[in-house]
């Protein structure tokens, strides 16, 4: 009986490292390709600089996605007069958000909830606009 319990505290310890060891890891071009927020009541924090497209997730309502001018590339900038004038996006509970912010720029989380929030996201690739390679003339 002790042995299958210390195999499975081995097994789910394992788990945890392999999972929570990638978040946040650098990827090859040096920029985060995923991480996590946790805020406590009403707070704004950066969450990525751009350019770079992610797709955003939140257990809970409360919470918006906006750009700002990228000065620091941290909290700061979600605080400055010049941010929230730019686009911003509410975070629905339960469902996956693409938002995309553009060079020169960092994306910030807005918490307006009571209590804790968690906002997971990663980066996906940029969509790209469709290039004609060839053109057949009759």
């Amino acid at each position: 009986m002790f042995s299958t319990k210390l195999s499975k505290v081995t097994g789910f310890v394992a788990l945890a490292l392999a999972t929570f060891g990638t978040v946040g890891a650098a990827s090859a071009r040096g920029v985060k390709d995923r991480g996590a927020i946790v805020t406590d009541g009403h707070s704004e924090h950066a969450v990525v600089v751009g350019p770079i497209e992610i797709h955003a997730y939140s257990q809970f309502q409360g919470a918006s996605l906006y750009t700002a001018p990228a000065v620091t590339g941290t909290d700061r900038d979600c605080a400055a007069p010049a941010a929230k004038a730019a686009r911003s996006s509410s975070l629905p509970a339960d469902r996956v958000t693409t938002f995309s912010v553009p060079e020169g720029e960092v994306a910030c989380l807005a918490s307006a909830a009571r209590g804790n929030l968690e906002l997971l996201w990663h980066a996906v690739p940029r969509s790209t606009a469709p290039v004609l390679l060839a053109k057949a003339k009759r």
